[in-house]
């Protein structure tokens, strides 16, 4: 079963018997991150021999369900900040796979340093992920010198340059576009759905209150699933028809947080309450992330590329919450926390979202339909254990 399902994610993800030799170690930083965390899983599983984690403590990068599968995979010590660790985590590698971090602050200023190092290990091609709204960075000749003038950066509904998270990705994509001595592909992604697992303050209003925050003024929010976006990514990795592209990696439709509420409560089989909060309760990367939200213009936004790329419909809100196989270890333990109410306690309604799941199937691809208001799991590059 599983020597079929492995073969059958080789073919979708364009691993051949020669990727070994064209894309090389793969070095994915962070594996920590809920994206790092799935290209890592979803490379081992695939059986790929020369996967490489950096990480800032190895010790504390421990997934059991790897140890106990066999999984080979090299740990290193890697942190944007401390640029003596670029270079042994970079020894041998051909091909990188990069999140950033939130924090700390400056990890952006290290970006160029960092590419530089990628250049003397020889680095021959580097996918990085990115932010949806960094996306004008393509266009601009020189991120760094010409960011902030109104013509380079003007966007409607909010000013980019007071977003700081936004800001720095725009710059550190301009860093890599300019570096032809690399294969880039870049993935701009919007919100992903597992913010609500991960973020600190986020995971214990959920955990301790069965509450979620935001700041959305009701307006709706293009998530996109993490699966999608590490889906995409490994097919970057092992992609030799191109050598410089992006991908726009989007949800199939927005949502907002109240319907994202009714959806906790319906998974989590929990009274899930949305609470709107103040923008002074987030710190300044959230509230400026909360103000985008709130703009609603992401309400209309176009498809993404992500069928276009994968075959395959991208994942609800809902498929994402189901698909626990592939959440991170924060993400289960999260899940795996709540003690499930009465369904008749819950008293929440789901059939918005299976009306927009239905509204955006063409001819059925990606998902499978057995009766009105009933969706099976998609298939297709999900891993099955």
């Amino acid at each position: 079963m599983k020597l079929n399902l492995v073969e059958d994610l080789k073919k979708c993800f364009g691993m051949k018997k020669t990727s070994i030799d064209q894309t090389g170690r793969i070095l994915v930083v962070d594996g920590h991150d809920a994206i790092g965390y799935r290209v890592v899983d979803q490379l081992a599983y695939m059986d790929y021999p020369l996967i490489r984690v950096g990480v800032k403590n190895t010790d504390d990068f421990y997934v059991k369900r790897w140890e106990d599968n066999g999984y080979i995979i090299e740990r290193v010590n890697f942190d944007f900040v401390d640029e003596s660790t670029y270079d042994i985590a970079l020894e041998d590698v051909k091909t990188v796979f990069v999140t950033t971090p939130m924090k700390p602050a400056n990890w952006d200023a290290h970006f160029v340093n960092f590419l530089d190092a990628c250049h003397r290990a020889k680095v021959k091609k580097i996918v990085k992920l990115s932010f949806y709204h960094a996306i004008q960075s393509k266009i601009e000749n020189h991120p760094r010198q010409c960011f902030g003038s109104e013509d380079c950066t003007a966007e409607p509904g909010y000013e980019i340059p007071s977003v700081p998270f936004v800001k720095k990705h725009a710059l550190c994509d301009g860093d890599l576009i300019l570096r032809n001595e690399f294969n880039a592909t870049i993935i701009f992604a919007t919100h992903l759905m597992s913010n609500v697992f991960r973020n600190g303050f986020e995971r214990r209003g959920l955990m301790k209150n069965h509450e979620f925050y935001g700041a959305s003024q009701r307006k709706q929010v293009n998530y996109v699933s993490p699966n999608d976006v590490a889906d995409i990514a490994i097919k970057a990795l092992f992609d030799e028809s191109r050598t410089r592209e992006a991908h726009n990696v989007l949800g199939p439709f927005p949502l907002t947080d109240e319907e994202v509420a009714s959806l906790l409560s319906e998974r989590l089989h929990t009274a899930i309450t949305y609470v709107e909060k103040p923008l002074d309760f987030f710190d300044e990367d959230t509230a400026a992330l909360e103000k985008i939200k709130a703009s609603g213009m992401e309400e209309n936004f176009p498809r993404g590329d992500y069928k276009k790329v994968m075959n395959i419909s991208p994942q609800s809100f809902r498929e994402y919450l189901r698909d626990t196989v592939r959440m991170s270890p924060v993400e289960k333990k999260v899940v795996g926390a709540f003690a499930p109410m009465n369904l008749d306690e819950l008293k929440v309604t789901t059939e918005k979202e299976t009306k927009k799941e239905l509204e955006v199937i063409d001819d059925g691809e990606g998902v499978e339909v057995k009766e009105v208001g009933s969706i099976t799991e998609k298939v297709g590059t999900q891993m099955a254990q």
